[in-house]
């Protein structure tokens, strides 16, 4: 088909891009950077299968996640089809008119049964946007009560990585940092999410990351890097740490500070 292949932790855009996942084209609906989880076949608000992708896999991703489903989706129509019949032949025989007064209550179980799986499946409660001079609704952020500054999640492009920090409104700029010195993101993203379901972990030692922590980004190796909060001064600031790590950074003046008390986001 000529497709790029869809690959976890890729910034894609714009919409209308392709790419091929399982067989099947798909077609992006919102620009993003991916991560798993987020697959194509998960995320109906991202992408969508592209017209003419000519594949059979489309009609079923579109009904249900397994071929059981599947199965169980045409049998509800098998079903159906029986009962006309039965009406048909109501008139001649008297057992398969009290055959057919059973089966209006099997047929509404069925149908209920198909309609609560055939719900596509729920991803990660959060989502990263690209920050268009904006704050989108649920953002991730903190007002600080010290300097009246509010502080958004973000994360921006470094040295071939992502890394999360804190976006700013007020000057539309993303703050991060890389190799002992602060970063200044002018594109960057914002971390939006249902605010019920993140929360933050006290911790001081990512050695064995649970797999609730928010997906931050990566390094330029593809090692995973996650959403930390620290206070500074009375300043709550955003910023990162990584797998195996008893430290976390944030950038600020210029500078890139080393912390060993911080919280990770994490989402239930």
């Amino acid at each position: 088909m000529g497709e790029e292949k869809w690959r976890p932790n890729v910034a894609y855009g714009p919409a209308g891009t392709r790419v091929r996942y399982e067989g099947t084209t798909y077609e992006l609906i919102q620009p993003h950077t991916s991560q798993m989880g987020w697959e194509p076949t998960q995320t109906p608000a991202l992408w969508r299968v592209a017209r003419g992708s000519g594949s059979g896999h489309h009609k079923h991703d579109s009904n249900s996640s397994s071929s059981s489903d599947e199965g169980k989706h045409h049998s509800s129509h098998h079903h159906s089809d029986h009962k006309h019949d039965d009406h048909h032949h109501s008139d001649h025989k008297h057992d398969d008119h009290k055959h057919e007064e059973s089966k209006p209550q099997q047929q509404q179980q069925q149908q209920q049964q198909n309609v609560v799986e055939a719900q596509p499946p729920q991803g990660p409660p959060y989502q990263w946007v690209p920050y268009t001079g904006t704050v989108p609704q649920n953002a991730v952020s903190i007002t600080n009560n010290s300097n009246g500054k509010t502080f958004c999640v973000a994360r921006g492009n470094v040295e071939g990585g992502i890394h999360p920090g804190y976006c700013d409104p007020a000057k539309n700029r993303c703050y991060t940092s890389f190799g002992g010195k602060e970063v200044v993101c002018e594109k960057f993203e914002i971390l939006t999410a249902d605010p019920s379901r993140v929360y933050w972990k006290n911790t001081n030692n990512t050695g064995n990351p649970d797999n609730d922590y928010v997906d931050g980004g990566r390094e330029k190796d593809n090692t995973p890097v996650y959403v930390i909060k620290c206070n500074s001064d009375g300043v709550t600031y955003f910023g990162k740490t990584y797998q195996n790590a008893k430290n976390a950074y944030y950038g600020f003046d210029d500078k890139e500070f080393k912390i060993t008390d911080f919280e990770v986001l994490s989402f239930r």
